[in-house]
């Protein structure tokens, strides 16, 4: 799924003084147990590139490395961005990442988590914004204590545009916070990749066991937990696997609903073949019908979990989860009839699918599970 979208994120000139300071006892206590992310030998690769210096008490550190993120919008980021509640962050939040040395997906993780502790030798800031582009920035210092908003007085100028899946900027920014003063002054042109938090716990599928596996899960009806893009569209709906092209192969219809805010939803319904691509289940997008134009035929890969599919694609993240198997389901039902001359009841025992019994049986006195 791709919906194009040109956006410019307002950065008006602020200044920002708070009536008191916070105590430094956060930043002695984050150094006691503090990340350490630039020795990690598996860096996260550079998703763009940036041009810049921030300036901690006079000592300036170049910075070289950039991290687009998106990801969901939790309830803090209603107060970090001053909205009025969750739905003005329908598009999700925006995080750009710049450092000085190169960091972890780990390290990645845990700022965008608000976990991060610091390190000895990892400076650097974090721009942080709502997807649609419709409110102002924040940003907060990557410092040896961890990640610090920056109270007291702040002035900000520079501007944000995302376009088409990159975030290009020119953003300074100086803080001054008691006698500590911060600033920094970058450019920079990046991708963004989403990173929406794990939200199941099911561990894949053993390599061993991911065939038969397989061929036994993927036939039926699956929902549709979360599907949303680097764009603010998402989608709700199903997809229905009903037949076995192949000996490895799957054909299935995805009967969506399209979501993007300020719009009308849409039906969309996609042909999908599903295969396998080593442990992973590949599904290739094919004919596409409904109101929707801006849908492009889709190419994603799952890891296949515990009654789960979890990927999706560069752009998309997406989570299925499968639906019980009523054609594989059975139960008993006792069916009381009556005959009407002798007013004698009559019992007549059915076994069948649940989906006929809940059709066809007059009335029930016992349903179990087969």
């Amino acid at each position: 799924m791709k919906i194009p979208s040109d956006r410019l994120i307002p950065v008006a000139m602020s200044l920002v003084c708070l009536m008191f300071v916070v105590p430094g006892v956060r930043a002695a206590e984050a150094g006691k147990h503090k990340t350490v992310a630039a020795s990690n030998p598996i860096a996260a690769s550079d998703d763009g590139t940036v041009k810049g210096t921030l300036s901690l008490d006079g000592k300036v550190t170049t910075l070289h490395h950039i991290y687009g993120r998106k990801r969901e919008a939790w309830p803090a980021d209603v107060q970090e961005l001053s909205v009025d509640g969750i739905g003005d962050l329908s598009c999700g939040i925006v995080d750009v990442i710049i450092t000085n040395l190169p960091v972890s997906d780990a390290v990645l993780t845990s700022i965008l988590q608000n976990e991060y502790h610091g390190s000895e030798k990892i400076r650097g800031v974090c721009l942080t914004f709502e997807g649609s582009g419709k409110h102002s920035f924040v940003h907060s210092f990557l410092l040896a204590s961890g990640a610090s908003k920056g109270f007291g007085i702040t002035q900000s100028t520079g501007e944000i545009n995302e376009e088409h899946g990159r975030v290009i900027g020119a953003v300074k920014c100086k803080n001054e916070e008691n006698l500590a003063v911060r600033v920094f002054d970058v450019s920079f042109d990046t991708g963004v990749r989403l990173q929406y938090t794990q939200t199941v716990s099911a561990e894949p599928v053993p390599a061993d066991q991911f065939l038969d596996e397989y061929l036994r899960v993927m036939p039926g009806n699956w929902n549709i937990e979360r599907w949303v893009e680097l764009g603010c569209a998402s989608a709700s709906g199903t997809l229905s696997i009903v037949e076995r092209s192949r000996p490895n192969e799957f054909r299935g219809t995805f009967r969506l609903l399209v979501s993007v805010p300020g719009k009308p939803d849409r039906n969309v319904e996609e042909d999908v073949t599903i295969t396998r691509n080593g442990t992973k289940v590949h599904l290739e997008g094919g004919e596409i019908r409904g109101a929707d134009e801006s849908w492009t035929r889709d190419v994603l890969d799952f890891e296949l979990r515990k009654g789960l599919l979890v990927g999706g694609a560069a752009t998309d993240c997406v989570v299925l989860r499968k639906t019980p198997d009523s054609a594989q389901t059975r139960g008993v039902c006792v069916i009381l009839t009556f005959d009407l001359l002798s007013v004698e009841p009559r019992t007549r025992r059915q076994t069948s699918p649940m989906s006929q019994i809940k059709r066809d049986c007059e009335a029930v006195v016992f349903m179990a599970s087969g």
